[in-house]
């Protein structure tokens, strides 16, 4: 490919994208993660300075990436306690640009890609068997329901146990997992060669299954967005598969169908819980407009503006609403920039999509609409990329997504 950093029969860059299918494959697992992250990023300087000049690819959303730091990183003025806003501030949203920057840089082939959605998907497969083991043991499972208050137990007095694997509660995981159907159900819909197919067949099937399992209701609600997304862009006739949720709930008289229709009561504590930290956060960004109440620092803030949370000694991490929680952080300017980054990767997910011809990049392009979709809707009552876990695996996916279309733009320059 002309413009590769890959130069040589064996290079460096070499080792910086074995790093890089490291740190994919961690990611669900464990922070040890930053190790591999660290290193590759520590190579890639020792190239920009051997080779003098810059051979960092940044992205065509550079912009909008660049004054989102600027904004987290002014927000820090503002935190009660500055020191780990600012520690806070280097291990996330400065590691979450080291990580798109190196994917968009250096995955700069469709080989590399490829093994990079393979490492995503065998982390996948690991994160799914460790938790169908840990679902089995219904003991420690409500001993964990019930020491972390993951459901209201007067409410689902027969749930007892609920998904989570490696990624800390069922909600984070649900949106981990609603990731990887986005892509695994792009692939399958892509893939020609038979074995392949029946593969991502039976990789999107688990992955919706031990989606269910989480229980987590506004993350049902997105998978239907992600089915809406393949309808309009792939098949209208995939619409008719909504048909299969009235029919799901009908006949299935169990704690899914209960725990969806709970949605729609008005006696549900956590959304009426939810409604309350929406209105205190309001009034912590009206009170705080333009840097925010500082990065990371939401939980020490919002007691202010909660009484009854202070006397009872609650942490509240964030505001359970994605769109909400980034303001109260950083400031409307700041949320403006981050969403404008967020969303602003559809546009070129959707030129990747109509303008290649290979199914793979076509997959990508899906996939990277749906995931965007999916977890904006989710976000609507949840704030999931607060989680390092999940929000480097959606950034990583956004690079892989970013890094096509610039592999797109160069092949229509030539």
């Amino acid at each position: 490919m002309t413009g590769s950093v890959f130069t040589k029969p064996y290079t460096s860059a070499h080792n910086i994208v074995s790093l890089l299918y490291a740190v994919v494959f961690l990611l669900p697992f464990t922070h040890l993660f930053y190790v591999p992250l660290v290193i590759a990023l520590l190579l890639a300087l020792w190239r920009i300075r051997e080779h003098g000049k810059q051979e960092l690819r940044i992205g065509s959303l550079r912009q909008a990436g660049a004054a989102f730091l600027l904004c987290s990183f002014l927000s820090v003025i503002n935190s009660p306690d500055k020191l780990f806003s600012l520690f806070n501030w280097c291990f996330l949203p400065l590691m979450y640009a080291v990580l798109y920057i190196l994917i968009v840089t250096y995955a700069d082939s469709r080989d590399i890609r490829k093994n990079l959605m393979l490492s995503f998907f065998a982390g996948a497969v690991l994160v799914m068997v460790y938790g169908i083991w840990q679902y089995t043991h219904i003991v420690d499972m409500a001993t964990d329901m019930a020491a972390h208050d993951w459901v209201d137990a007067s409410r689902f007095p027969m749930l007892y146990r609920r998904f989570y694997s490696t990624l800390e509660n069922p909600n984070l995981c649900a949106t981990y997992l609603l990731m990887m159907t986005s892509y695994s159900g792009a692939f399958f819909l892509f893939e020609k060669r038979r074995r392949q197919k029946g593969l991502l067949l039976l990789l999107t099937m688990g992955l919706v299954v031990c989606l269910a399992l989480t229980y987590s209701r506004g993350a049902w609600i997105s998978l239907l967005f992600i089915l809406a997304v393949y309808g309009l862009e792939y098949d209208k006739r995939l619409f008719a598969l909504l048909l299969l949720v009235p029919v799901i709930l009908f006949f299935y008289q169990g704690q899914v169908a209960v725990r969806f229709l709970s949605l729609f009561s008005a006696q549900d504590t956590s959304i009426g819980m939810r409604f309350t930290m929406w209105r205190n956060t309001l009034g912590m960004i009206s009170d705080h407009p333009l840097l925010g109440c500082g990065w990371g620092a939401y939980y020490l803030v919002y007691p202010d503006y909660d009484l009854l949370i202070r006397r009872a000694g609650v942490t509240i991490f964030h505001a359970h609403n994605m769109y909400l929680s980034v303001m109260a952080n950083v400031g409307i300017p700041g949320a403006i920039a981050y969403f404008w980054f967020y969303f602003g990767h559809i546009r070129y997910a959707w030129r990747v999509y109509r303008k290649s011809q290979d199914t793979f990049y076509k997959a990508i392009g899906l996939g990277t609409i749906a995931a965007i979709t999916a977890v904006a809707v989710n976000g609507i009552g949840d704030y999931t990329l607060f989680s390092i876990a999940v929000s480097m695996c959606f950034w990583a996916l956004m690079a892989i997504g970013m890094s096509s279309y610039e592999d797109r733009l160069e092949t229509d320059n030539r």
